[in-house]
């Protein structure tokens, strides 16, 4: 039986990943912040560790004894999360010294959640921290699985409580095209890929859409009596400058938007779920 440690556990993504794990025979321990978190994962495991990932010193010895780590860790870029950890010290700091860890233990196989074409947009701070432990880890010298996708369709469900007030903006033309994947998709993607040997891989969503149509799935399933409003792409970008200096966190997720929005992000595509009948789930 594979022994698997799995970061970023409590999140949609890391949900399903110890689902499938377990269900694929593993045995699965979760790290989470701390105990109270353990009751949203013991229908899945009852193995947990307390640790906050963001302190080196928690995290040494934390690896011992185990094949594989799996980090779906990172930090949320959802406008309602307020927590003070920057992408920098979550997506790259917590997960290097859970790499260093993993290499003094001598983890056999390191999974990593990265980011589609974090390299093409290391100028902002979410796909930088990506791209760049990406690089740490490849460079490590475990056997690694870095993989890829454009989007969750997670990262949506802020959208969804946006559609039922009417709130729900698009931003510019709407016509660029995307494939995010549903959360358990991309895990049993994930836990397949304990058998890879150093593979990066793209993967998407099985139906490929523009951003307009994802919105407007929303819209139409959530509350069809109101409409999606519209933002001209310029005056989104407008309200940037000044929060870089009054709200950095907020800065890196809306510049973030701001980038993904302007181009077309489609990853090979694997999956049954679409993204309309997600919606339906989570109305």
């Amino acid at each position: 039986m594979i022994k698997t440690l799995l970061f970023g556990a409590t999140g949609h993504l890391g949900k399903e990943i110890a689902k499938i794990a377990v269900q694929q025979g593993n045995d699965v321990t979760v790290v989470i912040r701390n105990a109270n978190k353990a009751p949203l994962l013991s229908s899945i495991t009852k193995k947990y560790i307390v640790a906050d990932v963001t302190k080196a010193s928690e995290l040494e010895g934390i690896c011992d004894g185990y094949d594989v780590v799996i980090s779906a860790l990172g930090k949320s870029v959802s406008p309602n999360d307020n927590s003070k950890p920057t992408f920098n010290d979550v997506d790259l700091n917590a997960n290097t010294s859970i790499l260093n860890a993993a290499k003094k233990s001598g983890v056999r196989k390191f999974v990593y959640v990265s980011a589609l074409h974090a390299e093409n947009y290391v100028h902002l701070e979410y796909f930088r921290v990506h791209h760049e432990f990406s690089q740490r880890l490849i460079a490590s010298g475990i056997n690694y699985s870095i993989i890829k996708p454009p989007a969750l369709f997670s990262g949506f469900i802020d959208m969804i409580g946006m559609a039922k007030k009417g709130i729900l903006i698009n931003i510019g033309s709407g016509d660029k095209k995307t494939n995010p994947i549903y959360e358990t998709d991309l895990a049993i993607e994930c836990v397949k890929s304990i058998s890879d040997n150093n593979v990066v891989k793209e993967i998407g969503g099985k139906t490929i859409y523009t951003r307009k149509q994802l919105y407007d799935i929303i819209q139409q399933e959530v509350c069809p009596t109101k409409s999606v409003k519209h933002v001209p792409l310029w005056l989104y970008r407008l309200s940037l400058p000044l929060l870089k200096y009054t709200n950095k966190n907020m800065y890196d997720k809306l510049a973030f938007f701001a980038a993904v929005i302007q181009v077309d992000t489609i990853a090979p595509q694997i999956g049954p779920m679409k993204f309309e009948d997600y919606v339906k789930l989570k109305k």
